[in-house]
Order: C-alpha cells, then structure tokens, then sequence
C-alpha cells in the first residue's frame, strides 16, 4: 500500500477499537484491485462523537463505519438515513457524498447474505427465537422479517427494550407474529419448536444468562451465533452436536463489510479476498 496526496480514506469510528478486523479486511479489498484508498481505525470518546462525525467530513474521508456505542447516537449528526437504518434506528455505515452524510445499516444485510450465500438457507415461514434486543438483534430480526419469516420471538432482560424491537419488527412487516420473553420465562418449548434460533447478545458461555436449553436443540434446526473468533462459540458445539446446522458471525462480518465497501467504492467487494483477509487476522489476533 503506498499513502499519498490522493488516498482515499475510510475507517471506523467506536470504543474500543482494540481488536476491530476491519482495517485488514478492507485494506485487503483496496490492495487486491489496485485501489489507492486506506482503511484506519479512529478510536473516539462517546463525548466526542459530534466533533469526530465534523472531522471525517472536515478531511475529506469518503465514509467511515460506526460500531459501538455510537450506531444510535449517530444518527441525529447525519444529513440523510437510509429507509431501513431509519427503521431498526441504527447506523453502521456513513457514506460521504458531495458533502452530504448519508448513514446506512449493512448488519441485517451481512446476516441474510451469509444466509444465503454460504448455507443456501430459505427463511421463508420460518419461526424464529433471537437472544437479545440490541442493535445487532434489530438488523436481523428486521431483515428476516421482510425476508419473510413466519414469526419471530424474543429473549430479552429488558420488556422494554423487547416491546421496542417488537414494534420496529411489526412496522417493518406487519404480517409478522412477534412476542417477546424474559430470561426468567420458561421457553423451553419455544427452543424446542423454533426453526432458527440467534444468539444477538455478546455472551458467548453458559452463565446463567445465556439460558439455552442445549438438549432440546435438534437436527431440523438453523443455530446461530453473531459472534465471532477462530473457534465454534459453546452454542453452536452443542447444538452442532446435536445435528443442528450452525453458523457464526464471521459471515455477518465479511458481507456487512462487503456491503459497505460497495456503498463507498461503487464497485463489487472481491468476497473471496476480503474472508481470506478475514481469517489471517483472526489467526494473527488469536481471537
């Protein structure tokens, strides 16, 4: 990669950036096709989110991702939000455009794509049970609604935050049957009947909190689990165990990525390239 006067630059904006796999994923795209752009990390205080949103437009970046805890807060900083970040109330992805910050959500796209694309999977009538309301949890229940699920429950610690995600979801696809539970709920026929079942919050072990009754899972099942290292989360072990189909958040990440590679280049993400990318820094991570 050679920096010069022309570099185009994107990056990513959150705390913490620490082990954030972007700038190899991307850096590795812009190389494969010669493009003379650079991905960098821009570590920002929550404090600070309005002056950095001015800075990347004040220097010139062509966009920036937006990861945590600011995929909310960002939003009311933009010029323009497209219909379904708009809808699940978060962005991940800002494109700069003649000036204009128009703010985009690849998450749900990255969840259905790996969907699609790596397991030829059809969600079409299927009944779903998602763990966590977060704004991981909006992007694929939103897009697994309007892909055209049959129905969608969800686990959450928080009614409210549940009863919020219901809403968005009903909005989004009123044809939808959406209901929500507690931790503390029984919904061990819920794990037993559900045709997919989505780990959305960050716990990855069996604490107490993470509440899966792992003997119910069965083959006729899709698990998954939005997080990602070299090495199958316990959910996925078990229920892998048990026959089910599972699959881990690195695909969410590589199409999210894609998707936003696309929105700021206008050209067609080399996949293959940037999982290859992917992977090598998972390995040099230890993640």
């Amino acid at each position: 990669m050679q920096i010069d006067g022309n570099t185009r630059l994107v990056g990513i904006i959150g705390s913490p950036l620490d082990h954030t796999l972007s700038p190899a994923v991307h850096n590795a795209a812009f190389d494969y096709l010669g493009l003379n752009w650079c991905y960098v990390p821009l570590p920002v205080e929550e404090v600070r989110l309005e002056q950095a949103v001015e800075g990347i437009k004040a220097l010139h970046f062509a966009g920036v991702n937006v990861t945590m805890p600011f995929k909310t807060g960002v939003i009311g900083l933009l010029d323009e939000v497209a219909m379904f970040a708009e809808s699940v109330g978060a962005v991940n992805t800002i494109l700069i455009d003649k000036g204009k910050l128009i703010g985009y959500n690849t998450d749900g796209r990255g969840f259905y794509t790996a969907l699609v694309r790596d397991l030829g999977y059809d969600v079409k009538g299927r009944s779903v049970l998602v763990l966590g309301a977060g704004g991981a949890s909006r992007s694929v229940t939103v897009s697994l609604a309007l892909a055209g699920c049959g129905s969608i429950t969800i686990v959450n610690r928080s009614p409210g935050r549940s009863e919020q995600l219901a809403e968005i979801i009903r909005k989004s696809a009123p044809e939808i049957q959406v209901s929500w539970l507690t931790p503390e709920d029984n919904y061990d026929i819920v794990v037993a009947e559900s045709d997919v079942i989505i780990n959305a919050t960050p716990l990855t072990t069996f604490n107490g909190v993470l509440r899966v009754p792992v003997s119910l899972l069965n083959k006729n099942q899709l698990v998954c689990d939005l997080n990602y290292s070299l090495y199958q989360p316990p959910l996925l072990q078990e229920a892998e165990a048990r026959g089910a189909q599972v699959m881990d958040g690195k695909g969410m990440l590589l199409y999210q990525a894609a998707a936003a590679f696309e929105i700021w280049t206008g050209l067609e993400a080399p996949v293959e390239v940037m999982r290859a990318a992917l992977v090598r820094a998972l390995e040099e991570a230890r993640i």
